[in-house]
């Protein structure tokens, strides 16, 4: 089943690690980066182990209810 989550990581990515995200929303919120995406559990796995691999900040994961603009979230899972 896809869910739509939030991803944030701390500071703002560089070329290389946004080019890991592609097909995925990413965009610099102040300084953390958001990748916002939907996944099924394996594909979120897999997003959190890029972002391990790179050796980047994961500050939080959310699971987004309904569209990005509802503004209805739910926090499943800090990092």
């Amino acid at each position: 089943m896809l869910a739509r989550y939030e991803i944030r990581i701390g500071g703002r990515l560089d070329e290389r690690a946004t080019a890991a995200f592609a097909g995925l929303d990413v965009a610099d919120s102040g300084s953390v980066t958001v990748i916002r995406g939907e996944f099924d559990q394996a594909g979120l796995h897999g997003v959190l182990e890029r972002i391990r691999f790179l050796g980047l900040d994961l500050v939080e994961v959310r699971r987004v209810r309904g569209s990005p603009a509802d503004g209805d979230d739910s926090i499943t899972s800090d990092g």
